[in-house]
């Protein structure tokens, strides 16, 4: 049951991040509304910020999904979310820290036996 459990931390996890991977790609304008405020700073359109998030979103999923390199992955994921969890606070906060909670849990744990990094 414990690898099975994994599996299903691990694939739900793709499936999160390639969804919201996606959506930022088709269409970045929906989502600048979510950066921060500080963020405007950058010398970067807001748009392209996006679109840069779905991409790490995107190439993290497609890596967890064939399980190559889950610790790192999932750690970078995991802080990603947390750094929303922060910048976002309320219901979306805590959905996203709990969130990262999973990625961390999924990062310290064996991986499981459909992984490559198993192998």
């Amino acid at each position: 049951m414990n690898n099975l459990s994994l599996k299903i931390l691990r694939y739900s996890w793709v499936l999160l991040f390639l969804w919201f991977g996606w959506q930022q790609m088709i269409n970045p304008g929906a989502w600048t509304a979510f950066l921060p405020e500080w963020t405007g700073y950058f010398p970067i359109p807001a748009e392209m910020l996006i679109q840069l998030n779905g991409w790490l979103e995107i190439i993290g999923a497609i890596l967890l999904l064939f399980g190559a390199y889950i610790r790192p992955v999932a750690i970078i994921l995991s802080l990603h979310l947390l750094g929303i969890a922060i910048t976002a606070g309320g219901a979306i906060g805590v959905r996203d820290f709990i969130l990262a909670m999973m990625g961390l849990s999924l990062a310290v744990a064996e991986p499981d036996d459909w992984a490559i990094d198993k192998k």
